[in-house]
């Protein structure tokens, strides 16, 4: 287990995999389809997408449940 300070960041990075991941796998498939290189190019496309989202991910989902609480208290 993990210690509670480091939750934030964990669900962030892991909200943030598992949302890209799954995108990228869609995107590639609409992109070029299932062709040879196919498992090549979406790990390619998993990789950045992850590597874009997790920084974004901790930046935008503390941001976004501090705005979400405004609004909803109101």
């Amino acid at each position: 287990m993990i210690s509670k300070k480091f939750y934030g960041i964990v669900m962030s990075c892991l909200a943030a995999i598992f949302i890209s991941v799954p995108i990228a796998l869609v995107m590639t498939i609409i992109n070029v389809g299932f062709i040879d290189g196919f498992l090549l190019a979406f790990l390619k496309s998993a990789l950045a997408g992850v590597a874009i989202s997790i920084p974004l991910a901790n930046i935008g989902v503390p941001a976004a449940v501090k705005i979400a609480k405004k609004i909803a208290s109101k």
